[in-house]
């Protein structure tokens, strides 16, 4: 039996209701019509009808908010009516809507195009147009059929679905209506010609699940579905997964090349980048995309739009609508603050920027003044070296145990010491560590995990080698060198909080430290990594009282701390590189 994906909600019957209850209790400016509760208008419709404006008026199955009732409001929709999830509203409801919003300027009424919504918002208007006693209404249909996704089927002959393209749509109406006061024939001419520019292409990597329902469609691990639409429904092909660049490449490639738009590189455009439901890497995917349009010569690009307006759900994917501008008021429109672009961040970037040139160059203050402190011969600098670089194969090679360890954490306390261990090695490569001067190469270890290694963990272990590095100035031994260590771990208990018995790396080094107070020779530092290793193992027995884990229950605390776990781990790697 599929599993039923858990969601906040009272009932899945209500939770159309009680979404929009939610958005009308918090927007003054909006209301329900006392007739249908499914229908959301403006509360100042009465000024916009008294001005003889164009009303405007859409929607379909809920399901894919912000779309519709949240794009109702100034310079945006004049009313919006919701079926049920992934349902068209009853022509009933529809009309209602209509009702709700009638102007003697005239209403354009926006259908995404669905079969269910094509008829019932049709069978509205009719119904409308019926029952008028005035004479022929002002009222049209516009079909937003953005989605290019089937336009190479033969004998595909209902047209391209609705999709994200209604939202760059409801944008330049909105205003071309309420702020510029075009008549009737004038803006469904417009809108026409707006929904005739704008294609829309989407992609996912999980598909949505109804509330009280599992997933619409199932796929594989390594998969990924292209071409899809926006209620549940399965892509034109399914492939094996890709990284964010391959995948956009893919959408931009699809929608350039189209025959809706056949987009050139002298050709002004506009684009938005929309979160299908459930997606966090939008900024990844922005710079992809426009690395992508610089690649490949689209420099023209007049607005770039992202956000979260044309959902399926909480599928976890995007979609990504062009509009080819042939209008400059069309770009004008974006400048407005609408009860659409409220959803969206709208920017201009310039795509002929080089990327390179978004980086500062490095500073020289990373550079820190080299020989600082004693000099330790070239043999006992080789042996700090090969020790180093143990520790950080170590801790490489152990990063999924620590990240099986950091359950009670966020999982990736060995992916974090993995990021830090190359960074190490990479210095190291680059002969940026100068192994002859302990006390310069602790600090210039200190600066590369400041840099690198963000969190928690960097900060510690940058703290680590700072206040090791005081003890190297003079004068170096085994005694030295087991006082450095003790420095290190008093800075991390004075500004981490953590003490002994916390469940923290703090364990295993003042276990260390404590096991033998002088060390001189081998079997002192062997008692010393051991004393390390059971103390970190012992962390399974505590309760968490510092660090992240100190957030959970201790029923989750079974298992031995992962920052503790990584001090043994490199101590060894140390004591068996260097005896």
């Amino acid at each position: 039996m599929s599993q039923i994906i858990k969601k906040f909600i009272n009932k899945s019957e209500d939770c159309v209701f009680d979404g929009l209850k939610g958005l009308v209790l918090s927007d003054d400016s909006i209301k329900f019509c006392k007739h249908n509760f499914r229908v959301i208008f403006r509360t100042d419709i009465g000024e916009l009808t008294e001005k003889k404006k164009v009303t405007l008026l859409s929607g379909g199955g809920s399901g894919h908010e912000p779309f519709a009732a949240g794009f109702v409001g100034k310079f945006g929709l004049s009313a919006a009516v919701c079926g049920d999830v992934f349902a068209s509203p009853s022509s009933d409801t529809v009309y209602s809507a209509v009702e709700c919003i009638k102007s003697p300027g005239g209403t354009l009424v926006f259908v995404i195009n669905y079969t269910g919504d094509r008829l019932n918002f049709g069978m509205a208007i009719e119904r409308f147009r019926a029952n008028e006693k005035m004479g022929e209404p002002k009222i049209d249909l516009v079909f937003i059929d953005d989605d290019i996704a089937l336009e190479n089927k033969s004998d595909f002959t209902v047209g391209g679905r609705g999709l994200a393209g209604a939202v760059l749509v409801f944008q330049i109406v909105g205003y071309l209506a309420e702020e510029k006061g075009l008549e009737f024939k004038e803006l469904l001419k417009e809108s026409n010609e707006i929904v005739g520019n704008v294609a829309t292409f989407g992609i996912s990597l999980e598909p949505c699940a109804i509330p009280g329902k599992s997933k619409m469609f199932e796929l594989g691990e390594n998969e990924m579905e292209i071409g899809l639409g926006i209620h549940g429904e399965s892509g034109i092909e399914r492939i094996k997964q890709k990284s964010a660049k391959d995948s956009v490449a893919i959408v931009m490639e699809k929608l350039t090349k189209s025959h809706r738009l056949n987009l050139n590189v002298n050709d002004r455009y506009i684009i938005l980048l929309n979160n299908l439901g459930s997606i966090r890497e939008l900024n990844i995917l922005r710079s992809e995309i426009l690395q992508w349009l610089g690649e490949n010569g689209f420099t023209k690009l007049e607005k770039f739009c992202v956000g979260t307006v044309m959902t399926s759900i909480d599928a976890r994917g995007f979609s990504v609508s062009i509009l080819k501008v042939t209008n400059n008021l069309w770009v004008k429109a974006f400048d407005s603050n609408s009860a659409i672009s409220r959803h969206l961040i709208i920017t201009k970037p310039i795509i002929e920027k080089c990327f390179s040139k978004l980086f500062i160059e490095k500073s020289n203050h990373e550079r820190i003044k080299e020989k600082q402190g004693v000099k330790i011969e070239e043999i006992n600098a080789d042996k700090f070296k090969n020790a180093l670089i143990a520790a950080t194969k170590a801790l490489k090679e152990n990063e999924e145990e620590l990240n099986k360890l950091d359950g009670c954490g966020d999982g990736d306390c060995g992916t974090t010491l993995k990021t830090a261990a190359k960074a190490l090695q990479e210095a190291i490569s680059r002969e940026l560590i100068t192994f002859e001067y302990p006390m310069t190469s602790f600090i210039q270890i200190s600066n590369i995990l400041e840099k690198h290694v963000g969190g928690t963990t960097g900060a510690i272990y940058a703290m680590l080698f700072t206040a090791a590095s005081t003890h190297f100035e003079k004068h170096i031994d085994s005694i030295i060198v087991h006082q450095s260590l003790q420095s290190g771990l008093e800075a991390i208990m004075k500004y981490g909080h953590a003490k002994p018995g916390h469940r923290t790396m703090v364990d295993p080094l003042n276990a260390a430290i404590e096991a033998v107070s002088e060390p001189k020779n081998e079997s002192d530092w062997r008692q010393i990594v051991e004393a390390a290793q059971k103390s970190a193992d012992e962390t399974a027995k505590m309760e968490a009282k510092s660090g992240r884990a100190s957030y959970t229950s201790s029923e989750q605390q079974k298992q031995a701390d992962p920052g503790a776990k990584a001090v043994a781990i490199w101590m060894k790697a140390i004591f068996e590189s260097l005896f």
